[in-house]
């Protein structure tokens, strides 16, 4: 009998596990280090590490990683595009019947993807979901080597009921079958929370979603570096900016007809009101921008709630429609409050309880 090792590789593999780089020589190798400890064969998965214009040493590491597993690892290198960017190319080069994202300064539990295709993909579901815990080393080492992976599945189904009921923002703690993403021609979006814009075109196509209790991947929240902490006015700006082309996302599919995503459409302009607010007092901002950005607050269509009017986040967030006629004064006050110790070590913990 003939044989093609070439196919035999592309129709074996089970996962491609795609990963962004972009200056996190710190925690980079924690990430591939895990990815070692994965209980996987040789040929049956593959690591694509995309280096996203690092100017620090992470493609020295990412070279030593390569040169120590090649049948492992590959590299691809390419100007500076962005997290969705530098997602979409490895989403290109992927060969597995799986394609998963993990974060560089984030890292999977021993045995984790094992385990999770062993258990629960067996009959193929187009998505599969599994959780996460925070952790925060910046500065202090973290051991977690008592972790295993275990869990249950608790939702199997249309992944439009699964979507509506719950969140499930995260592109790093899923499966997606890859023809599932070829055949509906789903990309990352090059723009802040693309995640949410990923996953609502995802599960708008009606995927069989399973959502299992396996939390297995750990994300870290003490990376200074990461896009989330950042407080660079000028990107800060531009994400501000993005946050309405994201509603503006969501008001077109409810403008559309299209109901059977309302319940998440919803709740995801919730969540990028949200984080405009919170990127809103990063930095501060002029007395000009400040009535520019909130002209566009008011504008809001009139069919926007508050979901959850009982939280303390969301009564902030129906507050914040309401600052456009706020003095500038009292924004530059709270925005010079909200830096203080007194407000990030008492008050911050109290909002996002």
């Amino acid at each position: 009998m003939l044989s093609f090792p070439i196919l035999d590789r592309y129709y074996q593999m089970k996962l491609s596990v795609i990963i962004p780089v972009y200056n996190m020589e710190k925690y980079l190798p924690r990430c591939l280090d895990s990815l070692l400890r994965q209980g996987m064969a040789v040929g049956e998965w593959e690591v694509i590490c995309v280096n996203d214009g690092s100017s620090d040493n992470s493609l020295s590491i990412l070279s030593e990683y390569k040169q120590n597993h090649p049948d492992l690892f590959s590299i691809i290198t390419q100007e500076n595009q962005g997290l969705g960017g530098a997602r979409n190319m490895g989403t290109a080069h992927a060969q597995g019947e799986y394609v998963t994202y993990l974060d560089s300064d984030d890292y999977m539990i021993d045995n984790a993807y094992n385990y999770l295709l062993e258990h629960f993909c067996h009959d193929k579901p187009d998505v599969l979901c599994y959780g996460h815990s925070c952790i925060f080393t910046d500065g202090r080492s973290l051991r977690d080597s008592q972790a295993k992976p275990d869990g249950i599945v608790t939702f199997d189904g249309d992944g439009v009921d699964a979507y509506n009921r719950w969140p499930l923002p995260y592109v790093w703690t899923k499966f997606y079958r890859r023809s599932f993403l070829e055949q509906h021609h789903i990309k990352s979006q090059i723009i802040t929370c693309q995640d949410e814009l990923f996953n609502f075109d995802v599960f708008r196509n009606h995927p069989h979603t399973r959502i299992v209790s396996s939390n297995v991947c750990r994300y870290e929240e003490g990376n200074t570096n990461s896009i989330q902490h950042i407080a660079d006015k000028k990107i800060v700006k531009k994400q501000l900016g993005e946050m309405f082309q994201n509603i503006d996302y969501m008001c077109r599919y409810l403008d559309s007809g299209e109901m059977e995503m309302k319940p998440a459409a919803m709740r995801n302009i919730n969540n990028f009101l949200n984080v405009y607010h919170k990127k809103l007092f990063k930095v501060s901002i002029s007395w000009k921008e400040w009535h520019s950005y909130h002209r566009k607050m008011k504008e809001l269509p009139p069919y926007i709630p508050v979901l959850d009017s009982n939280t303390r986040r969301a009564k902030l967030q129906a507050l914040g429609k309401k600052w456009a006629g706020c003095s500038y004064p009292f924004y530059a006050f709270v925005c010079c409050f909200m830096r203080n110790f007194i407000f990030i070590r008492f008050i911050h913990p109290l909002i996002v309880k």
